[in-house]
């Protein structure tokens, strides 16, 4: 019996010590490695190490920094996360740490590590503690030949009566506000200013031919806020808007009445919006969930949307964005796909290609950021946006194509008529600058 306790004692020595010996010998090599810039062998020893147990602060320290040069920071992420575990005070691993979130999108995480840098950290990165995080304006056209295309055709056909809304040119505006609440809560204020013209053409032959056009310039104004809190990897959202439109609704004169003036009766509306959302950050990928009310054209419509951020090479240099949404109420539900890829093609410059196919008419998108609250339903979209990313200032240039589609109505009579269904194009023009305080 002394003989075996014995013997398992000096076993148990001589595994530890072995240990000890493997673990100097894996720091001295990861250390000549990593001190050549030999990243790819730090990162083979250094994953070798962990598989057999070994961990210590330099370790993954090296490791984390071999993931980071290789610009792979979603790997690196993992690495800094456990080297913080055995020591939180060194300043250059929570920079490494800090930019390794920003270039995986982790904003929330970026802020909440960077309320705890020690002040000579902040110092040098120049932090300021500012309410107002950034302030973008965004300016668009879209323009479009539709009126142009069927102000002079016979819509008549070979009726007596013809009406349509025709509509022109779309200008925008759009302002939004991102304030840092604390380093867990953030609110984003998005101001819309929207006019557009729109051409009422009548024709009727009812005893004479006669056409009729009234031609009005109406704006639409939109205020969406979003409130949004991070905690342990989720982001909570909830977000309000409200909507108002003018519009003006004509009524031709009876038949065999070519002397009496059309009536004209205009309408302002206000609608609203409410949404929560939900989303976490994993490594790749972002998976989210948004579910909002509104009342706009006045029904009551509900819009839920599933999305997923996704960045397959653990950085910027390439993500896209799938969205699926469904948009009910008691009329009918549409489903509408949305895609967006981005590469970066240069050191400040990425280029996005984005699509969307559905009926979007009412369709409420990223909790109130995207509002459709178009007259004539989208049927699809597509473009692509040229992004340049500077220290204070990004700038954005983007281009796109929208169908529409709408109708109007010829018949015998303004009291019996026919629904032409036809579309149309938008061709859009956006320019955008956003300033980061």
């Amino acid at each position: 019996m002394r003989n075996l306790v014995t013997a398992v004692l000096f076993l148990t020595l001589y595994v530890c010590n072995a240990q000890q010996i493997t673990s100097e010998q894996f720091d001295l090599e990861t250390y000549n490695s990593f001190s050549k810039k030999d990243y790819n062998t730090t990162i083979q020893l250094g994953n070798e190490a962990i598989k057999r147990g070994i961990d210590f602060y330099f370790l993954r320290y090296r490791i984390g920094v071999s993931y980071f040069e290789k610009t792979n920071y979603e790997v690196a992420i993992t690495h800094f996360e456990k080297a913080k575990e055995f020591d939180s005070n060194d300043p250059v691993l929570m920079e490494y740490l800090y930019y390794s979130y920003l270039y995986t999108n982790r904003n929330e995480k970026a802020v909440e590590l960077l309320a705890i840098f020690p002040d000579d950290l902040k110092a040098k990165m120049n932090y300021k503690s500012s309410f107002f995080k950034s302030i973008s304006a965004e300016l668009g056209v879209l323009k479009t030949n539709n009126f142009d295309t069927n102000k002079n055709a016979n819509l008549k056909a070979n009726n007596n009566f013809a009406h349509g809304t025709f509509y022109s040119d779309v200008i925008f505006a759009n302002i939004f506000i991102n304030n840092q609440i604390t380093p867990n809560f953030k609110l984003q204020n998005l101001l819309s200013l929207v006019s557009n013209t729109s051409n009422d053409l009548f024709q009727s032959s009812l005893p004479v031919n006669r056409s009729q056009l009234f031609t009005n310039n109406n704006n639409y104004f939109q205020w969406n806020g979003i409130g949004s809190y991070y905690c342990k990897g989720w982001n909570i959202g909830a977000g309000f808007g409200v909507y108002n439109s003018s519009y003006i609704t004509y009524t031709p004169p009876p038949p065999f009445q070519p002397n009496t003036p059309f009536s004209s009766i205009k309408t302002n509306t206000t609608n609203f919006s409410t949404s929560i959302s939900l989303s976490r950050k994993l490594k790749y990928i972002e998976p989210s969930l948004a579910i909002t009310y509104t009342n706009l054209s006045n029904t009551d419509t509900f819009c839920i949307e599933g999305a997923l951020n996704y960045f397959p090479l653990g950085n910027l240099n390439f993500y896209g964005n799938t969205k699926i949404g469904m948009v009910t109420n008691d009329s009918e539900t549409n489903t509408i796909i949305t895609q967006l890829l981005g590469v970066k093609i240069a050191k400040k410059i990425w280029i996005e290609g984005y699509g969307a196919y559905g009926n979007h008419q009412n369709y409420i998108s990223d909790s109130g950021l995207y509002v459709f609250n178009t007259p004539n339903k989208i049927n699809w979209y597509a473009g692509s946006n040229l992004n340049f990313y500077f220290k204070q200032v990004d700038f954005s240039l983007g281009y796109g194509i929208q169908e529409r589609a709408s109708t109007y109505e010829n018949g015998p009579n303004p009291s019996s008529i026919n629904t032409i269904n036809y579309t149309y194009n938008y061709n859009l023009l956006k320019t955008k600058i956003v300033w980061k305080f």
